[in-house]
């Protein structure tokens, strides 16, 4: 998302390739197999898609045979709308939602999304329209599998009563804030591991706005902890995020390649019983709540 940003690498020639798809690159090469992309990710309203044709590039210039390119997984999301003037709406019909969908497909260059995302509920809509609008997708071969976002436990549960758990090739993730600095979805965990749903954290460590917070005396706990591991406290965070729940796929929204291998080596990162519940205990028990759930869609009368 980051490179796709106005003053994002992806828009400069030069650090397109020097940083933004070398990133990518290194992270595919050290054993990353999901990009996580969507079609709003772009520098203005009238350049939807940018990081969906930056990804599919990136992955096709990858010097990797074939084989090893296929087991790629290249997930985006749609359904918040960028008009002239920078006015950002949300679209949950099933007009809008096939016609996002034909967009990213031509864009990613596949006949199949592998993973698509309803990115937010549409609160002119009833949720179970929506669901049904994003399980057309699957149906019409459009997309493989098919995930939410930013839904709350009560509307996973509703979503999966409709489109159906993994298991039955319903829904099979959901990308909701989670982090040592935002842990109110909890709830939204626990449907997760019920039903076998991966939650993929959007700003795993906190955000580019709030990864400093990670490193202040506040959470002195991961700083110590990574001094003690020799290395950095994004490592320390990312395998904490791991280790708290077999569901949860951190997707960190790092752009160089050094801090994509970095972000990488958290996986090789084994931390004790002991070491995670003191990392638990020095985090904080109130946190302001994200507003990305609002507004919110209404159920079915």
């Amino acid at each position: 998302m980051n490179v796709s940003w106005a003053g994002g690498a992806a828009l400069d020639p030069e650090d397109r390739e020097a940083s933004a798809i070398a990133g990518i690159h290194a992270g595919l090469a050290a054993g990353v197999t999901l990009l996580d992309t969507a079609d709003i990710y772009a520098p203005s309203w009238d350049s939807l898609g940018h990081n969906e044709a930056f990804v599919a590039e990136a992955l096709a210039s990858w010097d990797a045979p074939q084989r090893t390119k296929d087991i790629v997984v290249v997930a985006t999301k749609g359904g918040i709308t960028r008009s002239e003037g920078e006015k950002w709406g949300r679209n949950g019909s099933l007009d809008y939602l096939l016609a996002a969908a034909e967009a990213s497909r031509e864009r990613l260059g596949v006949d199949t999304i592998d993973l698509w995302q309803h990115h937010r509920l549409d609160p002119s809509l009833d949720l179970e329209t929506q669901c049904e609008n994003v399980g057309q997708l699957k149906a019409r071969g459009m997309v493989g599998q098919i995930g939410v976002s930013n839904y709350s436990a009560s509307q996973l549960r509703r979503a999966i009563d409709i489109l159906g758990a993994p298991s039955t090739g319903g829904v099979v993730s959901i990308q909701n804030e989670f982090s040592p600095l935002y842990r109110h979805d909890l709830d939204v965990l626990d449907v997760c591991e019920e039903f076998g749903v991966a939650l993929l954290p959007w700003s795993p460590l906190g955000g580019s706005k709030n990864v400093d917070q990670l490193t202040t005396e506040s959470h002195s706990v991961l700083i110590e902890m990574a001094e003690e591991k020799s290395c950095s406290v994004p490592v320390v965070t990312l395998a904490w995020l791991m280790a708290y729940s077999p569901a949860i796929i951190p997707i960190p929204g790092a752009t160089r390649a050094s801090s994509i291998e970095d972000c990488v080596s958290a996986a090789a990162l084994e931390l004790t019983v002991e070491e995670l519940e003191v990392i638990k205990a020095s985090l904080p028990l109130s946190l302001p709540r994200s507003s990305e759930l609002e507004p919110t869609a209404p159920f079915r009368a």
